[in-house]
């Protein structure tokens, strides 16, 4: 490779690195976690370790195409899609982890489509929905099932032969072809053709997927990439001034991505032990052409007590969800030494009831049933409770009622935490959507 053109290509891929730490705080953090690289792979491609790129096909792409697909290298890895697949026909696999991809960051951009190298990047799953609103998997054995369907109305629409029968036992064999795929491991490699509904072939046109294959340990990187996201979403998962819709997408990177919510708690609480120094700078960073911060944990803060916790007890909050909700608290009890107050809330709130042990929990009665406001919550907050203020607020509720300004909380940490079913478009503060 041109020595000029993998330098110039290097410098590039960093650039676009620093916007997304500065523009996409949760996804720059991600996208240093990964070693920059050229090789001659053509395209662009990760193995969970390396971000890679052909020079030769960096310089085709303009700086948005060029960021584009670093995250889309950065989402394989954080949807677990290179450790991913075993088994199943590894082109059709492919396809599937590109259109979940490519529409997690056209919903993250707020774009319809996107041209990356002259060609659309596909994100529709074979139904016509948005591929963000599946698995991997699900795409697949849509689309096993769109190609045999596919090849059966092919079989359907040709004229009849005198050869007959050899003509039925050829088309027999041909649809088995899809089945065969997907069991036969010996096909991973093979070239397919995938035919949607309006006839034309798909193919992942700006990344390739083999390197996957060469991943000998799969454990070691799936741990790896878990403390990345877990990092990621502690240090910029609320990050100021984010977008609602990327706020949201944050969230359920870090759902899908295998973390409940008691590890976001242990790590919510533990997020203001951090102190940032420049110096020294990060030595995880130290190949970048720029500086970042390191951080230092104060040990003698390792507890998670001083913690506020409101019940949402108001009509909209069934017998069932409180029953769970005081469940998840003392689950939270036991994993992440979760202690402090409790309060119970509708339309008012009740005073502060200390817990520390299950017995203190089991102890509490619940009081409410009638309308929900979060305003009482942060009015007790001013009027009763400051300047002694909690360490961290942690609210449980539905999520059915008006939100107030976040100037409200006095800049204690807030995390809701949201019923099945209820209302997640929180405006601000970390959200967890039980």
């Amino acid at each position: 490779m041109n020595e000029t053109k993998v330098k110039h290509t290097i410098k590039r891929m960093t650039e676009e690195r620093a916007l997304l730490i500065k523009n996409n705080p949760f996804f720059g953090h991600l996208s240093m976690g990964l070693q920059l690289a050229c090789a001659p792979c053509q395209t662009a491609c990760t193995d969970g370790s390396r971000l890679i790129f052909d020079p030769a096909f960096a310089e085709k792409l303009s700086d948005q195409e060029l960021q584009f697909v670093i995250l889309h290298e950065v989402l394989h890895c954080v949807f677990r899609h290179c450790i991913r697949g075993k088994g199943l026909h590894s082109e059709l696999y492919n396809i599937a982890c590109d259109m979940v991809v490519n529409s997690t960051i056209l919903a993250m951009w707020g774009l319809d489509s996107m041209m990356i190298a002259g060609e659309e990047a596909m994100h529709l799953a074979p139904d016509g929905k948005e591929g963000r609103e599946y698995n991997a998997e699900e795409i697949y054995q849509m689309l096993i099932h769109q190609n045999h369907t596919n090849r059966i109305s092919q079989m359907q629409s040709r004229p009849n032969h005198t050869n007959g029968a050899s003509q039925m036992q050829a088309d027999q064999n041909n649809t088995n072809g899809v089945s065969q795929m997907q069991t036969d491991p010996n096909n991973a490699n093979k070239s397919s053709q995938i035919q949607t509904d309006n006839g034309k072939s798909e193919k992942s046109s700006f990344d390739r997927h083999d390197i996957w294959q060469g991943i000998c340990n799969k454990i070691q990187l799936q741990d790896s990439w878990n403390k990345k996201i877990q990092s990621a979403f502690r240090q910029c998962g609320d990050s100021t001034g984010m977008p609602q819709h990327v706020r949201t997408i944050v969230q359920d990177i870090a759902r899908r991505s295998g973390l409940n919510w008691k590890q976001i708690l242990h790590d919510f609480l533990q997020s203001d032990t951090y102190d940032y120094n420049f110096l020294p700078p990060d030595r995880r960073y130290a190949f970048s052409d720029f500086y970042l911060p390191a951080y230092n944990m104060d040990e003698e803060h390792q507890t998670a007590d001083d913690i506020w916790v409101c019940i949402d007890t108001s009509g909209s909050v069934t017998e069932e969800e409180l029953t769970c909700t005081m469940a998840e608290i003392l689950d939270a009890m036991r994993q992440a030494g979760l202690k402090g107050s409790i309060s119970f809330f509708d339309s008012n709130i009740t005073d502060p009831e200390p817990f520390e042990s299950e017995n203190d929990l089991k102890d509490l009665t619940a009081q409410g049933g009638g309308g929900t406001s979060f305003h009482i919550i942060f009015r007790y907050l001013k009027e009763k409770l400051y300047p002694n203020l909690p360490r961290a607020i942690l609210i449980f509720t539905d999520g059915c009622a008006r939100f107030p300004d976040e100037k409200e909380a006095f800049n204690v940490p807030v995390l809701w935490l949201i019923c099945k079913g209820g209302n997640a478009d929180v405006p601000w503060g970390q959200v967890i959507q039980l």
